[in-house]
């Protein structure tokens, strides 16, 4: 099992969720503090220059489902999604969280990943890492790149998926826009690496490191 204390840092505030909702369940559960560091506000606006989603109530589904799966919110919020830019201030903004919660595994997006919010914040993230001792990288977007998600580090959620649904249920705005794509997205891939690593239903990681 991984460290104690664990950092996910991630763009939007349903990244978590999405991608490692039940691996934080079982950390949470096993008593392992789990911190989620998220870069935008969740907000975007459009080329009318409208903005969508209200970000004080992101903050408060982003509550509701933190204490569904058990992880500390740390809301960095630098801006609307889009505009998230790596920055030498973020590197350190991220360096300074690793220490003061000493943290010993760093949980970030595939740096490959076909969403450019997520790519930028896993350059940052993992720029911030030398010094933590267990890195992995987790997929988000299913949308096609031409690089390979080659997950070799697997989870089983098999007794705590139904948390997993639970919590991206708590973005009552993107989960009713999104609804049968998360449910179709979270339950064929939790199913595919089920298969993969050997039980009903799993979440996949890449390993950048791994100090035992």
């Amino acid at each position: 099992m991984l460290g104690e204390n664990i950092l996910f840092v991630g763009a939007h505030h349903d990244d978590l969720e999405i991608a490692i909702g039940g691996s934080v369940r079982r950390f949470s559960s096993y008593g392992k503090k789990v911190y989620s560091a998220i870069l935008t506000d969740s907000t975007w606006i459009n080329e009318k220059g409208e903005r969508f989603r209200d970000p004080k109530q992101v903050l408060e589904y982003c509550d509701n489902a933190s204490k569904v799966l058990g992880y500390i919110p740390i809301n960095l919020c630098y801006g609307p999604c889009f505009t998230i830019e790596y920055s030498d201030d973020k590197v350190v903004t991220i360096l300074n969280l690793i220490q003061k919660y000493n943290i010993d595994t760093l949980i970030t997006i595939w740096p490959y990943d076909a969403h450019r919010d997520h790519r930028v914040v896993s350059q940052i993230a993992l720029a911030a890492s030398r010094q933590v001792p267990r890195v992995l990288v987790t997929r988000l977007s299913w949308h096609k790149t031409f690089e390979k998600f080659d997950p070799n580090f697997f989870i089983t959620i098999d007794e705590v998926i139904d948390y997993k649904f639970k919590a991206i249920k708590c973005y009552e705005d993107e989960y009713a826009r999104n609804k049968e794509k998360w449910e179709k997205y979270i339950l064929s891939t939790a199913q595919l690496y089920g298969l993969k690593s050997g039980c009903k239903y799993a979440e996949g990681f890449e390993v950048i490191k791994y100090l035992i």
